[in-house]
């Protein structure tokens, strides 16, 4: 597959205005104010957020799965055991809430929301050590993806909402120092039945989509910088045409340079933000007609579908999720932050 043939990439290089970034508006100046909820005071963060009623997870760097009442304010480690290593995703399917473990090996732990109730371990040696990226389950469809092992993308797919899991038919092959940043858990999304889509970064950035369930996959190159921690962090689709990937470098999170790209036509062509975010950024969301993006130096917003972005709120941030009313953002050293939704009407 060419991708110089393939498709064309739209792009333009901006440097963001340190001037007009920084300056104050009224999100910014209301969000100072935000509440911040202080889960455990162990040394960790998160890199996944889920709501659910009135109960928020957050899947942590230590192994830990806290689950906070946001009525109560209380907070509990569900997998207080010590057996896991960093939890890099969480999912919510039939029920139960599923952790997902990167590391040494890959393991899925499942609970209902209130204890453990069991470990998911693939019966194929070659998921042993696969260093999973990111899950996304819409419906009974679960995709899942992982770095490269010999050259080649670990992609599974799931048909029971993710009890049980298979490889998908199709192979995806990697450049040498191409692979998946595990941020957010939202490097990957399942649009329905049989199309899912991924980001890579690295010194190769791609858009990797298929139409049929895994068979077959097609691709757009990225035009991020090439670089270990640089790259496609986060994507969002709105529908079949419509979306949003960010990213940047993590190294340099200020850097304002080609952060964020948006399609209209499925991912045949990418284009440049004309008004960049802050910087790196490893998370987007969107809802009720506004897409979020978090990062390193705060989370900004974008009301026409990627195009140009806004400050939203100040801090370091690395996950986000949402609920019809609050935005959800975890934050260092075991807490994150409560934000309003922007009201658009």
């Amino acid at each position: 597959m060419n991708d110089s043939n393939l498709y064309r990439i739209l792009f333009s290089v901006f440097v963001c205005s340190t001037a007009v970034h920084a300056q104050e508006n009224k999100y910014t100046k209301r969000n100072k104010t935000a509440p911040i909820i202080q889960y455990t005071t162990d040394k960790c963060y998160s890199r996944s957020i889920l709501v659910k009623d009135t109960l928020v997870y957050t899947a942590n760097s230590n192994g830990s799965m806290y689950v906070t009442g946001l009525k109560s304010k209380q907070s509990r480690n569900i997998l207080a055991n010590g057996k896991y290593e960093e939890l890099r995703d969480l999912f919510s399917a039939n029920g139960m809430i599923s952790a997902v473990q990167s590391g040494s090996k890959g393991v899925i732990s499942q609970t209902d929301g209130s204890r453990f109730l069991s470990d998911y371990e693939m019966n194929d040696d070659a998921w042993k050590s696969v260093f999973i990226d990111g899950v996304d389950i819409r419906d009974s469809v679960g995709f899942m993806m992982g770095d490269p092992k010999n050259g080649v993308f670990q992609i599974f797919k799931s048909l029971d909402s993710g009890n049980t899991w298979t490889r998908c038919p199709g192979s995806v092959g990697a450049y040498e120092g191409e692979a998946g940043f595990a941020a957010s858990g939202t490097n990957v999304q399942v649009l329905n039945d049989s199309t899912y889509v991924f980001v890579s970064g690295g010194k190769k950035s791609r858009y990797f989509r298929t139409n049929d369930g895994g068979s077959t996959w097609e691709y757009t190159s990225l035009p991020y910088m090439t670089s270990e921690s640089s790259g496609a962090f986060s994507i969002c689709m709105i529908n079949q045409l419509e979306g949003v990937i960010v990213g940047g470098d993590y190294k340099n999170p200020d850097l304002c340079m080609n952060t964020c790209f948006f399609t209209d036509d499925g991912g045949k062509f990418w284009i440049n933000a004309k008004t960049q975010t802050r910087g790196y950024r490893s998370c987007v969301i969107y809802k009720n007609g506004v897409f979020y993006a978090c990062g390193s130096n705060g989370i900004d917003y974008s009301t026409d579908k990627g195009e140009n972005w806004k400050p939203f709120a100040d801090g370091t941030f690395m996950a986000m999720c949402a609920d019809n009313l609050k935005i959800y953002a975890t934050m260092p050293n075991g807490s994150f932050q409560i934000f309003e939704l922007i009201d658009r009407k």
